[in-house]
């Protein structure tokens, strides 16, 4: 089989296309043929090597996959042959590839007629359900804030926001994303490399500011994300791309002692020991498809051969929607 494979951490160039024997599938395993793989920000970290959840190298990355099933392991029942799925496995990544052997746990099946392209975006409707629904319990949510709004994550957040009637604010880098975000459902925009984001909020927000603050990035100025906490308000960081703050965050959150805030750290992988908490976010994910109440925005498909430039695109922060490479 055709296969990406890393012997080593860096950038895009560390990705090497190469030929690989079959997989087996072992007991309790599936043995998947991919039509659509997915490119996502944990990719990225696996290569560069920051990963929490990093395997041994040489190893290949990727951890969404849409496809149809080749054969089963030992023990495995409840699914066959030919049968349409995603794989979804941010434990154990290997997706850039013809064909995965994963675990039978990591496979979700599919409606005969699913759209695998489509599909391999649950995912990132996944992380976008569990912040509104599970990460943010304990508030009331009105106004949202999410940065980032441009990429597979966030365009989900702002599809969800829409469908739930909240008012959604998008924050991204280039007035094009931010056109983008609009066009997802966004009620307004902020162009973070131009315009003040705290002001902008509040503006949005006609001074009362964002019930929840969905965070990737973090960075020196996190802490800002405080002044336009509405109170009782919630920040929610679910990647720190721009590394920590520089400020004390307890000591700037008891300087807004009088909204109440609070900073939560999400990740997926708190379900990895957690099957039903699991469960229920992707019940309620797979409900919206089934429904098409949502449709994944597609930046572009290239061959599996080219996920270096997949992650070249990445890496510019160029990509509206989901990347998608194709075996």
């Amino acid at each position: 089989m055709k296969a990406i494979r890393m012997s080593r951490t860096g950038g895009p160039e560390v990705l090497e296309h190469i030929e690989l024997p079959d997989p087996v599938p072992a007991a309790g395993e599936v043995l998947v043929r991919a039509q659509a793989i997915g490119v996502g920000r944990p990719d990225v970290l696996m290569r560069t090597g920051v990963y929490r959840w990093m395997p041994p190298l040489p190893a290949i990355p990727g951890a969404e996959m849409a496809g149809r099933i080749e054969a089963l392991g030992p023990g495995v029942s409840g699914l066959h042959r030919g049968q349409p799925v995603l794989v979804y496995d941010i434990r154990r990544m290997r997706c850039y590839a013809e064909l995965a052997a994963v675990d039978a746990s990591a496979v979700t099946p599919l409606p005969e007629d699913a759209s695998l392209d489509d599909a391999v975006s649950i995912p990132n409707y996944q992380v976008a359900w569990a912040l509104l629904h599970e990460a943010a319990r304990g508030i009331r949510v009105r106004r949202v804030y999410v940065n980032g709004a441009a990429g597979g994550v966030g365009s989900a957040v702002i599809q969800l926001c829409a469908l739930a009637g909240l008012t959604v604010i998008a924050g991204a880098g280039t007035a094009e994303k931010c056109a983008f975000a609009k066009a997802q459902g966004a009620h307004g925009a902020i162009d973070y490399s131009r315009e003040p984001v705290v002001e902008g909020v509040l503006e949005a927000t006609g001074g009362a500011g964002a019930d929840l603050v969905l965070d990737h990035i973090v960075g020196p100025r996190f802490t800002d994300n405080l002044k336009m906490l509405a109170p009782m308000g919630m920040i929610v960081s679910f990647n720190m791309l721009g590394g920590f703050p520089q400020d004390d965050l307890f000591r700037e959150m008891r300087q807004h002692l009088a909204k109440s805030p609070a900073v939560r750290c999400f990740t997926m992988h708190s379900y990895d020991h957690d099957p039903e908490g699991r469960s229920r976010v992707l019940s309620g994910v797979l409900d919206l498809f089934a429904r098409r109440a949502v449709r994944p925005p597609v930046h572009r498909r290239l061959p599996l051969a080219e996920a270096r430039r997949a992650h070249e695109m990445l890496d510019r922060r160029e990509v509206l929607g989901k990347l998608i490479l194709s075996p």
